[in-house]
């Protein structure tokens, strides 16, 4: 519900109201409304109907990250990249991983020591796995992505998790639609346990390629 002091505001950021914003109806603010009526073709009469509040306040449409999956292509670059062991191992930091990158982090199934599972298993959790990092990635960024984009920020979120991508830097650059400054964000996640790790080094450089659109 617009107020009088609204109507007063945006017809002086028009340039329609020369009057005081007082929030009260005076014959300034009339005038402004039948000039305002009459240059966006509506009735001339004063009324700030439906009509006349449409055009005034017109609602903008929010842009939408359209709804998206991981491409069969992004898909294989994350299991190449992250590896698929079907028996349960501890990574580079202690923690406890199966199949494609798969934790106890990431949801069911619970990872525990000799674990095994089947490379069909495999696939159906990787497939849970990148539903959750999808919904991260969707989540946190605004814009429109191509494909190769939103396949290396998924490949991304899949390796740093969810909470950590989505309060990045880079997340704030994709934002920002600054493409070639979110590309350079790749670079900072390297390190683990405090170390950096060439693993990383190299995956984060394949990352950053095929952000950009070049081979992942």
């Amino acid at each position: 519900m617009k107020t009088t002091l609204d109507i007063q505001s945006e017809l002086k950021r028009r340039g329609y109201y020369k009057g005081k914003l007082d929030g009260k109806d005076n014959p300034d603010l009339d005038y402004a409304i039948r000039q305002f009526q009459s240059a966006n073709g509506l009735v001339r009469d004063g009324d700030v109907g439906d009509k006349t509040l449409a055009k005034l306040f017109p609602v903008k449409s929010v842009p939408q990250v359209r709804r998206m999956v991981t491409s069969a292509a992004g898909r294989a670059a994350i299991t190449q990249r992250e590896g698929n062991v079907l028996t349960a191992y501890r990574d580079s930091v202690g923690i406890l991983t199966i199949g494609v990158g798969h934790t106890t982090a990431a949801g069911a199934p619970t990872v525990t020591p000799g674990m095994k599972i089947t490379a069909a298993q495999s696939d159906e959790i990787l497939s849970r796995d990148l539903a959750t990092f999808e919904k991260a990635v969707l989540d946190a960024v605004k814009v429109p992505l191509a494909q190769n984009e939103f396949d290396a920020l998924v490949s991304l979120a899949f390796n740093i998790g969810g909470k950590a991508f989505s309060d990045s830097t880079l997340v704030k650059k994709v934002n920002a639609e600054d493409r070639a400054g979110a590309a350079d964000q790749f670079g900072v996640w390297v390190k683990a346990g405090g170390k950096t790790l060439q693993g990383l080094v190299t995956r984060r450089q394949a990352e950053r390629r095929q952000f950009l659109g070049g081979a992942a």
